[in-house]
């Protein structure tokens, strides 16, 4: 299977993390995302700080949102319920059908298709197998990484298959490094604790940057 290309012009300018609509060439009105109206689930003590949504079925969301606490599993569908959170991290599988799903997501959003006040933060991508990834998918991972102002990737952990997923350790802030070859009942792995510290940073800056510009634009 290829990838149906991308369609950016060589002129793409940015406007604050995001590509200037008219330069992006949406997916077909078929492949756009549902769009989810209710708020996200809290099931921690707190509402959660980002969404985790799926490009195609089977990118891994459940497991994500399980292992980073602070975040929610919004499924296949935009968060459009400004009630919780609307900053999205895309998941897909590191094979050539999911970079093709990321790729309409990240599109999409670029596009203005996405809900009013949803944000994509990051993209996640999960390994569709062990073993080194293929040639052909690391020099399609490296355009749709164009598209996505952080790319984080997770490798294939073999203890997921005998796991439940309420039986994961799970990631929070402020928590310290997990030891090396920790079992998945007792610490995320090290590449899930280094995304998810690395997100929870990057919202903390956003929020620390929008606060301040806040203030300036104060009479």
């Amino acid at each position: 299977m290829s990838a149906a290309p991308l369609h950016l012009r060589t002129d793409i300018q940015k406007q604050g993390h995001r590509l200037d609509p008219g330069t992006v060439t949406a997916p077909a009105l078929d492949r756009l995302a549902p769009v989810r109206e209710t708020p996200l689930s809290t099931t921690g003590a707190h509402p959660p700080l980002f969404a985790v949504l799926g490009a195609h079925g089977g990118a891994g969301t459940s497991t994500l949102a399980q292992w980073w606490a602070p975040a929610a599993d919004t499924g296949l569908a935009w968060p459009a319920s400004p009630r919780t959170t609307q900053k999205v991290i895309v998941a897909a599988r590191l094979c050539m059908p999911g970079l093709t799903a990321a790729a309409d997501r990240l599109r999409e959003w670029h596009a203005g298709l996405a809900p009013d006040g949803v944000q994509v933060i990051g993209l996640v991508l999960t390994a569709a197998r062990p073993g080194k990834v293929p040639a052909l998918v690391r020099r399609y991972r490296a355009v749709v990484a164009e598209l996505v102002e952080h790319l984080y990737e997770i490798s294939w952990h073999d203890e997921l298959v005998v796991r439940e997923l309420a039986e994961l350790a799970q990631y929070m802030p402020f928590d310290r490094a997990p030891r090396r070859r920790s079992r998945l009942q007792e610490a995320v792995p090290a590449d899930v604790y280094r995304a998810g510290a690395h997100i929870i940073t990057h919202l903390a800056a956003r929020t620390e940057a929008a606060a301040q510009q806040d203030s300036e634009n104060r009479p």
